[in-house]
């Protein structure tokens, strides 16, 4: 799955000629080896095609800060972050653009809370998107690590002014100093100074050395910036939220399962599959001799009841047939019969109702004529509480059958 990293300049885009992004760029979401460990430099219509596009915003644009936050959602969380925040502020609320880490502290409230200008980040993602690039994230370098404390680390790199600066991520925040800071040591602390995991730019990792006096792990651009996308924040989050998340996260977690790491979940659904289509055609055609063996069954019995049947086409309507043909040429009274519907309409009859002005039979139904309204009505109303009955009005009349079921 390819993957592109943008990280966003510290001044919002210029007119004139197109801007030069540093950007990264992988066809298999493994980190690209690029030449000094840079990312490489190109307009942003210029920029590769990818499955995955995020956003990277410098150590130097922007700054975390502890909120202790009320029980908020939806459109409220944002006023709830400026109201408790406006005095920790030098800017605007209005000019600044807020997101929360992902999981608050111990207490359940203290919130981390990362704080950026807001018109130089929305001019850059508008930009992206003028150049046909959906971000699905805009991740920061840094952030505050866990209390439990075994990940308080620092990243030490020269600055523009050529002075190497160190920046300390911990569990009480995240801050940048100068490395000749003096008492830069007491503040961190000897087992900081001792143990803490420290890495460096190529350009200041001999620097780095001679200040701690231990090795440091060397850390190009490249590898930190790939290193950011397991950022436990997105920081695209209130106004900035992408549009139709429901789908980008679908598109996401498509692209998510298309990786090599979810290579045997993907062979075991396609396993599961083949299992399911086997086992399905196999009860199908067990089913489909079953059906096969009872139609057999029922040509046989009917070639054996009435030897005369030369061709079967349905055994059981032929069955029927030649059973009702037995039963009239012996002179009895079957379902459907002009006797079995009379007897019917005697039984829904009142006692002392005159005798039916008018009948009219045809091979399985009753149709009964000159019934006044009332008769008629009350005589429909005791039918149709005999479940083997139909009964229809027809005009003045009364039309009498058998449920199809029932014959």
């Amino acid at each position: 799955m390819s993957t592109l990293l943008i990280l966003l300049p510290a001044h919002p885009p210029q007119g004139g000629p197109a801007q030069d992004y540093e950007y990264w760029f992988s066809h298999d979401a493994q980190a690209p080896a690029h030449a000094r460990g840079h990312g490489e430099r190109a307009p942003l219509s210029a920029l590769p095609r990818a499955d995955r596009v995020m956003a990277l915003i410098g150590d130097d644009q922007l700054s975390w800060l502890p909120a202790q936050l009320p029980k908020v959602k939806g459109a409220k969380l944002r006023g709830a972050v400026v109201g408790v925040m406006e005095d920790q502020l030098l800017e605007d609320p209005e000019r600044l653009h807020f997101a929360l880490l992902d999981s608050p502290d111990a207490d359940g409230r203290t919130h981390w809370v990362a704080v950026t200008a807001r018109e130089p980040l929305r001019a850059h993602l508008q930009a992206i998107e003028a150049a046909g690039l959906l971000v699905e994230s805009l991740l920061p370098l840094s952030w505050p690590q866990p209390a439990s404390g075994s990940a308080d680390g620092g990243y030490v790199h020269a600055g523009a002014d050529g002075r190497a600066r160190l920046r300390v991520s911990r569990a009480d925040g995240v801050a940048t100093f100068p490395l000749d800071s003096g008492g830069l040591r007491n503040w961190l602390g000897e087992d900081w100074w001792q143990q803490a995991p420290v890495s460096a730019s190529p350009a200041a990792a001999a620097e780095a050395e001679q200040w701690l006096g231990r090795p440091v792990r060397v850390l190009s651009d490249t590898d930190r910036a790939w290193a950011a996308r397991q950022a436990p924040v997105n920081l695209l989050q209130f106004d900035l939220t992408p549009r139709q998340r429901g789908w980008q996260r679908l598109y996401q977690a498509w692209q998510t399962l298309q990786t090599p790491a979810w290579r045997p979940f993907r062979w075991g659904v396609v396993g599961l599959v083949a299992v399911q289509v086997i086992g399905l055609n196999a009860m199908a055609w067990q089913q489909g001799r079953a059906i096969d063996a009872r139609k057999a069954e029922q040509e046989a019995l009917l070639r054996q009841s009435f030897p005369q049947v030369r061709v079967v086409r349905d055994a059981r309507a032929q069955m029927v047939r030649e059973t009702e043909a037995l039963r009239g040429g012996a002179g009895q009274v079957g379902p459907g019969d002009l006797e079995d519907l009379l007897a019917a309409v005697a039984r829904a009859t009142p006692p002392g109702e005159p005798p039916l002005p008018g009948l009219r039979f045809e091979p399985g139904r009753l149709q009964l004529t000159g019934l006044g309204a009332p008769q008629r009505a009350q005589l429909r109303e005791r039918l149709g509480r005999d479940p083997a009955l139909r009964v229809a009005e027809d005009g003045d009349a009364l039309q009498l059958s058998l449920r199809p079921e029932n014959r």
